[in-house]
């Protein structure tokens, strides 16, 4: 089950949660937490260590939170247990006050999160929301990792060493070459010296060097050697994404491309007719797109035998388009039909079935698209699932079985060749999808880290330490920094956030979801007026973060007595409150990444606000209020 799936289905089904605490009455107390949540949980508590990892060898759960102090194993024993049988769990390590140190040295261990019993009593809602972000990084853990193990081809970063150091494969390595990806990543196998072939391991490096000169991409097409000693033709597209240490730093993907070789190969021996189509099945090699190659193959076609007409017809949605035609085909047919399965035609029964069809007399033939066709005989041809070829002539028995047999040989060359186009278009598509996630980790990785949280944690202790001590205002002008710093976490996990940006979607009332979201930000003595009795289609999770965004930056770049309004128009609902409002040449600036008017900020909110929004379909802009402060309108929602 891919991680799409997966957070899908935890949309749909509560969240199973296993919690262990050797006082039975604060299981209750976790039940009745998640109980306040919009999303559903199943809680299953247990009083011991041992009873919680019976229930787990028995039943699947999607979370485990633990409390530390235990009679059997304390919690950091418990999770090194869990880790060793049950590595993709995650655990949630609940102190209580004082536990500092021990919480440090849980997120040293590998805890996915901690929270002090304390920070439930004030706000009972954190453990929910820390639950459900647990489960979706995990989620998304194990949707990239499936993402990456089904490529049709094999993904990699590389050095151009001597021997081409592998850093990372993906893909189908080992159907590929025989060799698991291990192995290279490891050094046991190199690329240079046991994979590529022994006579083409110069004219690669060659080629790479010169295809550089004139910019950072290369393509080429060599022969490999596999674990079993057997030989095959690959076709490789690379990328140098970076320099280090005067090395770089290549990546790329690289497809099978045997079949089109050996077929190209057996064309050889057919008479000099063929040798058109031979010059064609080296062009199909570089062609990205279908409609590039439909073209390739109708000149090719032009170039071999003596015809009328010929075109190449792409299947889409259930029909067949005519996309590429010769150019005697045009002043002959002017404009070709499309195929269908709700019109009769022996192109598309031909395309059904799979087989060529050589058609000696036409007019033999009641279920031709057109009667009045001015072809006597033709010669259909398959492109697998991909497309079909017809060839025409006004001439009745036109095509000899020779011709039939040496069109469907080289028809079975564009069809590998339409296959590849289609895995390289798939590669393109994933190899982008995962660039964007890879990007979106780079920026948390850099922001959060173990080595962020934990001096924040040793600081938070140290300071109540010292508040027992002394009686100073300087310790809460340190406490207001390490919330700050915590906000700053916050934010850049929100903005990082693993997994889809929207998840499944229920009908949602929106004066509910603002009463909500006013519940559990620190508005201080702000007020909020709220005329929105409308429902439509959201995800309520997300959408309450953009609730809370906005109304913490009302309050935040206000002042305490701020009056916020929510109100419905014609095509969605607006936020507006009373402050100083946007300057208009600042409005667009507002939702990039990291842009921030106050010297704290992270930048991040309005950023995250848009992304979501966006992520729904909808538009977000800002305008003025009506009282001259900042008023964001997000249209495009459609009522229930």
């Amino acid at each position: 089950m891919d991680g799409g799936v997966i957070l899908g289905c935890l949309m749909f089904r509560p969240i199973r949660v296993l919690h262990v605490d050797d006082r039975p009455e604060y299981g209750e107390i976790v039940t009745a937490y998640l109980a306040e949540h919009d999303e559903p949980f199943t809680v299953v508590t247990k009083t011991t260590p041992n009873a919680a990892l019976e229930t787990l060898a028995e039943e699947p759960f999607d979370c485990l939170v633990t409390d530390y102090e235990m009679p059997e194993m304390d919690g950091l024993e418990l999770l090194s247990v869990v880790q060793r049988r049950y590595p993709d769990l995650p655990v949630i390590l609940l102190t209580a006050k004082g536990n500092e140190s021990i919480a440090s040295d849980a997120i040293a261990a590998g805890v996915t999160d901690y929270i002090p019993k304390d920070d439930l009593t004030e706000s009972p809602a954190v453990l929910a929301k820390r639950i459900t972000n647990a489960v979706e990084r995990q989620a998304y853990s194990r949707q990239f990792e499936t993402l990456v193990e089904t490529l049709p081809g094999v993904v990699y970063r590389t050095r151009e060493t001597p021997e081409w150091d592998t850093e990372f494969v993906g893909g189908n390595c080992e159907s590929l070459i025989g060799y698991p990806a291990d192995a290279l990543v490891a050094g046991e196998v190199t690329w240079g010296s046991d994979i590529i072939h022994p006579d083409d391991r110069a004219a690669v490096r060659e080629a790479v060097d010169s295809q550089l000169e004139d910019g950072d991409t290369f393509e080429l097409t060599y022969r490999i050697v596999t674990a079993d000693g057997d030989e095959k033709w690959v076709n490789e597209h690379g990328q140098q994404v970076a320099i280090e240490d005067g090395e770089g730093i290549f990546e790329g993907f690289i497809t099978d491309v045997t079949a089109l070789k050996e077929n190209e190969r057996r064309l050889a021996k057919y008479t000099v007719t063929l040798e058109g189509l031979q010059r064609t099945t080296r062009r199909l090699l570089e062609a990205t797109t279908s409609e590039a190659a439909a073209e390739i193959v109708v000149d090719g076609l032009e170039s071999a035998f003596a015809f009328d007409t010929a075109g190449v017809w792409l299947a889409t949605d259930d029909q067949l388009e005519p996309i590429a035609q010769t150019e005697r085909g045009q002043s002959l047919i002017d404009e070709p039909p499309t195929y269908s399965p709700d019109t009769e035609s022996l192109s598309w029964t031909a395309f059904e079935e799979g087989a060529t069809k050589r058609i000696t007399t036409m007019a033999d033939h009641p279920d031709r698209a057109n009667p009045e066709t001015p072809i006597s005989s033709e010669l259909i041809v398959p492109l697998g699932e991909y497309a079909l070829i017809n060839i025409g002539s006004t001439e009745p028995d036109a095509f000899s079985e020779a011709d039939a047999e040496r069109v469907q040989l080289w028809a079975d060359t564009v069809t590998e060749a339409f296959t590849r186009i289609d895995q390289l278009q798939r590669l393109k598509a994933r190899e982008d999808e995962l660039t964007r996630q890879r990007d979106r980790l780079d920026q948390f990785a850099s922001v959060v880290s173990h080595d962020l949280r934990n001096p924040i944690n040793v600081a938070s202790g140290r300071l109540k330490l010292a508040a027992d001590d002394c009686d100073s205002d300087q310790l809460d002008v340190i406490d207001r920094a390490l919330t700050r710093m915590e906000e700053l976490i916050d934010d850049a996990l929100l903005l990082a956030r693993q997994g889809q940006t929207v998840g499944e979607t229920e009908p949602v009332a929106l004066a509910d979801l603002v009463s909500q979201c006013w519940g559990t930000v620190a508005t201080a003595d702000a007020t909020i007026e709220a005329d929105c009795d409308v429902t439509f289609q959201a995800d309520p999770s997300r959408l309450a973060d953009v609730f809370e965004n906005l109304f913490r930056n009302a309050v935040e770049h206000g002042d305490e007595n701020a009056s916020i309004t929510v109100a419905t128009t014609d095509d969605g609902f607006y936020i507006a409150d009373d402050g100083s409002g946007i300057p208009e040449d600042k409005r667009e600036q507002i939702f990039e990444t990291g842009y921030s008017t106050n010297r704290d900020g992270t930048g991040f909110g309005l950023a995250i606000v848009r992304e979501i929004i966006e992520a729904h379909g909808w538009e977000i802009s800002v305008g003025d209020s009506e009282t001259g402060g900042a008023r964001f309108d997000i249209t495009g929602v459609a009522f229930e």
